[in-house]
């Protein structure tokens, strides 16, 4: 719900030196509280700000953002498809297939890229309002930020972390385009049922596990409670009993680690899906997975199906399509 408190609008002329002389910024990251003290004045809001709620904590911006940094891909690719693409003045350095296919060409177009953990000093010359952060960065890093500008914490990481459509929704409301993200969420929720009705019968014949390599030696899998589960468990998709559990705990939900010589345990499932860019292609951690002998013998479909960590609607249709090509190969199977 957004709390709402409009004031008339001060010249812009005065906005710089306002956002860097008001806000002072107390982000306690693990904790996921922000609270935003205005140092100029007593005020919850002061004049041309207003009051909104981010997953549950409330935060003072500027009626209409529009200097916005994003230093995670979590923001930054809902406030690409959520239109707002032309107020980014900076976003996380991030390879171009690393991007849905969908969001490229906008985030190309964003001026300015840095680093996820980039220094607070390196964004002042960018003269953000309002910075887009995560509850994941490192200790101090966001209490750094919100000396800059107001600094929206994403949860990313905890109980939160699977839901990513909320924070969609969250960044609608910050942008005052809710019902853009509404009418993602809606066309997404349709194709969900689609593909459930369409595979029906392949989808009750077959689990799922999606496998993924992030340091080397180990294996990555999500299932049931995980981003992917939220995407593909409304489609139909059952997810295999190895990764069916909490997994990872109240700070990874859904998500599994092991070594690669227990990969085994997670090949219970009837397809594989993989991790891979959004070009298909692999990184070296990932091309090691293929490789070990336990899933280069095996002849279970396996589908290159994106990264595990959901961003947006964009990326969530671009692994639709290759669930679809994955149940097509199972039905033909």
């Amino acid at each position: 719900m957004r709390h709402t408190m409009i004031h008339p609008s001060r010249s812009t002329g005065n906005r710089t030196g306002r956002s860097r002389r008001r806000w002072g910024a107390l982000v306690a990251a693990g904790a996921l509280t922000v609270s935003l003290v205005a140092c100029s004045s007593g005020d919850d809001a002061a004049a041309g700000d207003r009051t909104v709620d981010v997953q549950g904590h409330e935060l003072v911006i500027p009626d209409h953002p529009d200097r916005i940094a994003s230093i995670f891909n979590a923001s930054t690719q809902p406030i690409i498809e959520l239109g707002a693409a032309d107020r980014l003045v900076a976003v996380q350095t991030l390879p171009a297939a690393n991007v849905p296919p969908a969001n490229r060409a906008a985030y190309e177009a964003v001026p300015n890229k840095v680093a996820y953990n980039t220094p607070a000093e390196k964004l002042v010359p960018f003269d953000p309002d309002l910075i887009f952060s995560f509850n994941g960065a490192e200790k101090g890093v966001n209490e750094e930020l919100g000396k800059i500008a107001p600094v929206a914490v994403m949860q990313t990481h905890g109980d939160k972390r699977a839901d990513w459509q909320d924070r969609t929704d969250t960044i609608g409301e910050i942008l005052d385009v809710p019902d853009e993200a509404k009418e993602l969420k809606e066309a997404l929720t349709k194709r969900q049922k689609d593909i459930s009705e369409k595979y029906a019968d392949v989808l009750a014949a077959n689990t799922v596990v999606f496998l993924d390599s992030y340091e080397r030696g180990n294996v990555f899998a999500a299932g049931t409670e995980s981003m992917v589960g939220d995407l593909f468990t409304p489609a139909g998709v059952r997810f295999a009993p190895s990764v069916s559990g909490r997994g990872g705990g109240s700070d990874n939900p859904g998500e599994f680690t092991a070594s690669a010589e227990k990969l085994g345990d997670f090949l219970d499932a009837d397809i594989i899906l993989v991790g891979s860019n959004f070009d298909g292609g692999f990184n070296e951690l990932q091309q090691a997975l293929l490789d070990n002998p336990l899933l280069a013998r095996s002849d279970k479909i396996k589908q290159p199906i994106g990264l595990a960590t959901i961003s947006s609607y964009a990326q969530a249709n671009y692994m639709l399509d290759q669930l679809e090509k994955a149940l097509t190969a199972a039905q033909q199977k």
